[in-house]
């Protein structure tokens, strides 16, 4: 596993992770039991005409032929997504307790730091809503620097750390059936949440409408043109047929704001899977234990060198090779 895995717990929750969607698989067909899932048309363009890159856990990955969208289909049905969200399991446990390690804490805040700079200071009275906002981490965080926060959170226990924690008290909804007037907020965020949602641009138009003009909406989601998943293909573990139902690239996460009405977007990558990728190059399990002993001699010394990485790392953000993407657009 690599140093980061093991920081912050990550290594639990992504073993739990897949032995939890493997025991929705029917062994006699290697899918997703058929009483689960619902066939789709493309999220982003509404068409049915998609070519299926492989299958992972007993879901289908396909690439729309006409607007480029990678998703799953068939996914599983709304009423099975959102129990997964509420219930009380140890994969939301794991999930809740690797967002609180120290390690993701310093990750999550540099962050939150690069989107405040960009958005500046807030007017007296800004508001800002988290859409998914787990144990109100980046609530706190943008209530330390001015804002009236809100939070949505599906998860319980998440929202009774949020309480304790911070004295914020998240609505348990959906975004769908919250009854904000429109205009109502400054800054909507979703970090880690747009790849879930069964109905993107429905979901993504409501946050057109509840911003305020000139307000803006930020994010994070998986970049499926990464290094790592270009490498990797889909031994990524961005790949999870049950949590991630939608995979944006630069492009498609473009169209996906220009559908929904929004004026401008910026997007930049974070992260690089250096050890994943190393690993993969040695015939090794991309995410054991950290190994350099099966690269040739001369290429180990210059890639393990921090100044020619550094270079690397600098030159994949540049072109949008980050694992993962973020995003600010504006209304």
């Amino acid at each position: 596993m690599s140093k980061f895995d093991k920081d912050t717990g990550r290594d639990e929750f992504f073993v739990q992770r897949d032995k939890e969607v493997n025991s929705l698989v029917d062994p006699a067909t290697s899918k997703v039991r058929a009483d689960l899932v619902e066939k789709v048309d493309c999220p982003l363009c509404g068409q049915n005409d998609f070519t299926v890159l492989f299958s992972k856990h007993g879901f289908d990955f396909g690439r729309c032929r006409h607007c480029t969208l990678v998703y799953v289909n068939p996914r599983l049905q709304e009423e099975a997504l959102i129990k997964h969200y509420n219930d009380k399991d140890t994969f939301n446990d794991l999930a809740i307790q690797f967002m609180d390690s120290p390690k993701q804490r310093e990750v999550n805040e540099a962050l939150y730091d690069t989107f405040f700079a960009k958005l500046g200071r807030p007017a007296r009275g800004a508001k800002f809503l988290d859409v998914g906002c787990s144990a109100g981490f980046l609530l706190n965080y943008a209530r330390n620097k001015g804002y009236d926060v809100y939070g949505l959170e599906l998860n319980e226990q998440a929202c009774e750390l949020a309480e304790k924690n911070y004295g914020i008290k998240p609505q348990k909804k959906l975004l769908e059936n919250c009854d904000y007037p429109d205009n109502s907020f400054d800054v909507i965020s979703m970090i880690g949440v747009v790849e879930h949602l069964p109905h993107p641009l429905d979901t993504l138009k409501i946050v057109h409408r509840l911003l305020q003009p000139g307000g803006v909406f930020i994010g994070q989601v998986p970049n499926v043109q990464s290094l790592v998943v270009m490498v990797l293909h889909q031994l990524s573990r961005t790949f999870t047929g049950r949590d991630h139902l939608v995979y944006y690239s630069q492009k498609t996460l473009h169209d996906l704001f220009k559908r929904v009405g929004f004026s401008t977007v910026e997007t930049f990558t974070q992260f690089h899977g250096r050890d994943s990728i190393l690993n993969y190059f040695q015939l090794l399990d991309p995410f054991g234990a950290e190994n350099y002993d099966f690269l040739p001699q001369a290429f180990k010394n210059w890639i393990l060198d921090p100044e020619n990485f550094k270079k690397i790392e600098n030159k994949m953000h540049e072109l949008g090779l980050g694992l993962k993407m973020e995003f600010i657009t504006r209304k």
